[in-house]
């Protein structure tokens, strides 16, 4: 039923906004199966260079509470925003405690140019069935399994 703030969209079904703005529907029971309470953040970033600039050391992001359990994470270079066939430079869940399960110590880049680097924190849409991250660069991804 219509009231402040709601609209009827289908037979039983409202929508409204999660916390970050993004529209969410709701079921006839008033559950919203995408409304997972994790919304995509960048975690870090770092400008690479081999020269200057060489490693980024990771270890700071190693520790619990670093990511809302069940999310994931993956590092990605943002400055040219690579088409999607160029790999992330690493991937993975985030577990119970928070933490990025399969992070390296650090990044070492071996390119002469700046690479601009992020540590994304992604979240599992179930209506969709992707991952969305932050940003404009590649925010879309299938899911994958740790």
């Amino acid at each position: 039923m219509a009231g402040a703030g709601m609209a009827v969209v289908l037979v039983g079904g409202k929508r409204g906004l999660r916390p970050g703005g993004k529209a969410a529907v709701f079921n006839a029971d008033g559950e919203c199966p995408g409304c997972c309470q994790c919304e995509p953040f960048v975690l870090g970033s770092f400008t690479t260079n081999r020269y200057y600039n060489p490693c980024w050391d990771l270890t700071p992001y190693q520790g619990p509470g670093q990511a809302p359990p069940g999310s994931y994470w993956r590092l990605i270079e943002i400055g040219m925003c690579y088409p999607y066939s160029y790999p992330w430079y690493g991937a993975g869940c985030v577990n119970s405690e928070g933490r990025l399960v399969g992070l390296p110590s650090q990044f070492c880049s071996n390119y002469y140019y700046d690479g601009y680097m992020e540590l994304q924190i992604g979240c599992y849409d179930p209506t969709d069935n992707r991952i969305h991250w932050p940003g404009t660069c590649q925010p879309l991804s299938t899911r994958y399994s740790c």
